[in-house]
């Protein structure tokens, strides 16, 4: 998908927001309401989960029990992770991909091949507007944001940043959150490194694997 984005379709924008120590810092009651919230309202599981993230830790000899953060290492830590910030999808979502569009036709979407739903007649309407087109990309705690521009890149990255602290009390580092303009810089995902390249009067995709990632294979 970040292929598909960058070369196919003209986001050569992306944004990276770092989030300090998310597995250390998500907030327990938060996460304990939207777990709630998603229709998992069963108490004896709701305390398993609270046992769970409350479960004591020991460190230079001295035990504690966590006030916030998920176990390390955890079996249930990835997937508390992707609770967590499955509000952030949507939010992002809610900027673009599920904006409701005015005049909306039954038409304007139909059923594909796979069975997902096809927008694209309503995405053409809402290129005709203001908004400002935008889609993540996110694997647990670490995400990209396509952009078009630099102004919209550079909009955006303040606004996760402030959501990310009002919504879900979680903290970025403003020294590893960036913007890379991928027609001049490589930018990094799950050790994969990317950029776009002039080929035959187009923009292609040039990658490789991060070479850190390379060693430890």
């Amino acid at each position: 998908m970040c292929y598909k984005y960058a070369q196919r379709d003209g986001f050569h924008f992306v944004v990276d927001v770092d989030i300090k120590g998310f597995f250390d810092n998500v907030n327990h009651a938060k996460l304990l309401k939207q777990i709630w919230t998603l229709g998992i309202q069963d108490k004896n599981l709701l305390c398993l989960i609270g046992k769970m993230l409350k479960a004591p830790i020991e460190d230079k000899g001295e035990r504690f029990v966590p006030d916030k953060g998920t176990p390390q290492g955890g079996v249930l830590s990835p997937l508390l992770a992707n609770i967590v910030l499955n509000e952030l999808d949507w939010w992002i979502a809610s900027q673009w991909e599920e904006m409701p569009v005015h005049h909306a036709l039954p038409s304007d979407t139909y059923p594909n091949k796979n069975g997902t739903l096809n927008k694209g007649n309503l995405y053409k309407k809402l290129r005709q507007s203001k908004l400002k087109e935008c889609h993540i990309i996110r694997y647990a705690d670490d995400f990209k944001i396509f952009c078009k521009t630099y102004g919209e890149a550079v909009r955006l990255k303040y606004a996760v940043e402030e959501w990310l602290m009002d919504r879900l009390k979680l903290e970025t580092s403003k020294e590893k959150s960036k913007i890379t303009n991928l027609k001049t810089g490589y930018s990094e995902f799950l050790g994969i490194k990317f950029k776009l390249i002039r080929k035959s009067g187009k923009w292609v995709i040039k990658s490789h694997i991060e070479k850190s990632h390379c060693r430890s294979l």
